[in-house]
């Protein structure tokens, strides 16, 4: 009976130290964010068959980890369903946006992923 109350003491003050670590560290990766969130460029041609997916993987990573992000967007001249398929998504949830050529750049870092695929370009002029 001794041991039980030995091992549920044990057991207890492991899980207390264990949340205790999960908060500091979840804590500490908070600070790395700006208080605007994160703000992702994508740069398109002819990649509609890929960037529905890729945006929403980026808002189901922004849920997930609770950092709220901006999607802008670069077309460089697709003729596929490209441009359709951002129209819809800057009508819905999604926080997708085209990007001004001569826009202002933001005081947050910007991560650029590019979608457009080599030899694609040449192949449509």
């Amino acid at each position: 009976m001794e041991e039980l109350v030995i091992w549920l003491l044990a057991a207890y003050g492991g899980s207390s130290l264990l949340v205790g670590l999960a908060n500091w560290w979840m804590g500490r990766r908070g600070n790395d964010v700006s208080p605007s969130g994160e703000h992702y460029r994508l740069l398109l041609f002819n990649s509609g068959d890929v960037v529905e997916q890729v945006v929403r993987k980026l808002q189901f990573h922004s849920y997930v980890r609770g950092v709220p992000i901006s999607i802008s967007y670069q077309d460089d001249g697709s003729v596929d369903d490209t441009i359709r398929i951002m129209a819809v998504l800057e009508r819905t949830d999604y926080p997708c946006r085209r990007e001004e050529p001569e826009g202002a750049m933001s005081a947050s870092p910007v991560m650029t992923i590019d979608l457009r695929r080599e030899g694609e370009q040449q192949h449509a002029q």
